[in-house]
């Protein structure tokens, strides 16, 4: 029987029953905000001594005034303890400038996303200065934003983590990627969130190396039976295989607290145990701290070639008989539907009609090399000595299956050719494809 918490307490006046409200929640990647009713946002302090904006700001300096962040803490199911808090901004209370659609449109809409992205992630590190080494701080952002300067860390602070959606990964694979293994250099820990409210998380989990995954609760009780029991067992294996912590987010009553312990997570986040609002003066006692794995994977490490044929002995024959070798691998794709990802690199003249079928129906296709002539394959090129562009590869990734196809070509038409079906392996090989997408259009 799941235990009631010891801090646990029904949701204030005014607030949103819902941990995000649907306007609050526009899914549009950059930071967003927890959705709480204009009554709430009204007993918030609002720090800007200027008077309320009536137009979307233009600059940086402009965007940093605009908004502040407050904090909503990050609780241990097993025992009630604080372990951190997610900051989460607001822009000035009755200002066309409040709610996070009406900031994101006006910093896309002026091209200021990465600057407006900065602004959310220094309001948040600013207004946490007094926050204690011991609790972990949680920052939402774009990951495609943070090519540039990565955020600095104040000196001697305990854990960061960085969350991302896998929008933001489909929308800009290589940024998204590479900034991730930039920022864990730099000793951020890498959230995954909503999982639950959308299929596509499943399929690039893997890609993704999370130290924390985060359940939607509220998307997850909108789910098929069957879909929930595809996204607890895929989030359990993954948490398995990677040592990743589960935080269930969207905790508002003491049923979605037996839920989020059902579904196995260990850290949860709702109204029932903390409203968004300032940090408090006196913190609470630090629970367990944050572990975080402190790895990913490497896109330039060894070629998938090189990975699948340490380990398997690679089959001579012709490319009739590779191509089907290939299609054996792919085939598991299709009964995967929306949780299937599946990456390839091409050589000239390798048939690409399955992988364009296989694209009406999974979470993600991307294919470098060959220009994608179906509208649903994210394509790529391969830069001149890169050496991906010696081999041949197709990786498929969906949960409860990995398979790894590698080829090249030794004489005219006749090519050398192994698969493994090692996930670990897949997945090393995938975000070595996966790093190297274009953007989408």
């Amino acid at each position: 029987m799941p235990r009631t918490l010891p801090i646990a307490r029904p949701a204030p006046d005014g607030v949103a029953t819902g941990s995000r409200a649907a306007a609050d929640n526009p899914d549009e990647g950059g930071f967003r905000m927890e959705a709480v009713r204009t009554r709430h946002l009204e007993v918030v302090p609002d720090p800007l001594p200027v008077a309320q904006p009536t137009a979307a700001p233009t600059g940086a300096g402009a965007l940093r005034r605009t908004v502040y962040a407050v904090y909503q803490p990050i609780v241990d199911l097993r025992d009630g303890a604080v372990v951190g808090y997610e900051a989460l901004v607001r822009g000035p209370a009755g200002s066309p400038l409040e709610t996070p659609a009406e900031l994101f449109a006006a910093a896309r809409a002026r091209d200021r996303v990465a600057a407006f992205d900065a602004a959310c992630r220094d309001a948040a590190l600013q207004g946490a200065d007094g926050l204690a080494d011991d609790f972990a701080l949680f920052i939402n952002a774009d990951a495609g934003t943070l090519e540039g300067e990565l955020p600095e860390l104040p000196a001697g602070r305990g854990t960061y983590v960085l969350e991302v959606t896998e929008r933001a990964l489909v929308e800009r694979p290589e940024a998204v990627l590479r900034s991730l293994g930039r920022l864990r250099s730099a000793g951020w820990g890498v959230a995954l969130d909503d999982v639950g409210a959308d299929p596509r998380a499943l399929a690039l989990m893997p890609v993704v190396y999370p130290d924390v995954i985060k359940l939607d609760l509220g998307r997850l009780a909108q789910r098929s039976a069957a879909d929930v029991a595809r996204v607890v067992a895929a989030v359990g294996a993954e948490s398995e295989r990677r040592q990743a912590v589960v935080l269930a987010e969207g905790i508002d009553s003491e049923e979605q607290l037996a839920a989020a312990q059902a579904v196995g997570a260990t850290l949860g986040q709702g109204f029932l145990l903390g409203a968004p609002a300032p940090l408090p003066a006196l913190l609470p006692p630090a629970g367990r701290p944050l572990r975080l794995t402190s790895a990913g994977g490497d896109p330039d490490g060894p070629t998938p070639w090189q990975r699948v044929t340490n380990w398997r002995r690679p089959a001579r024959g012709t490319r009739t008989l590779a191509e089907r070798t290939a299609a054996l691998a792919t085939m598991p794709a299709a009964d995967h539907g929306a949780t299937a990802m599946v990456l390839a690199a091409l050589p000239d003249g390798v048939a690409t009609g399955r992988l364009h079928d296989l694209a009406t129906t999974a979470a993600f296709v991307g294919v470098l090399g060959a220009a994608p002539a179906h509208p649903a394959v994210r394509g790529g090129e391969l830069a001149p000595g890169d050496p991906l562009r010696d081999s041949w590869t197709v990786t498929v990734l969906a949960p409860g299956h990995a398979a790894c196809f590698v080829a090249r070509e030794v004489e005219p038409d006749v090519f050398e050719f192994a698969t493994s079906y090692d996930r670990e392996l897949v997945v090393e090989c995938a975000l070595a494809l996966m790093a190297r997408l274009a953007p989408a259009p």
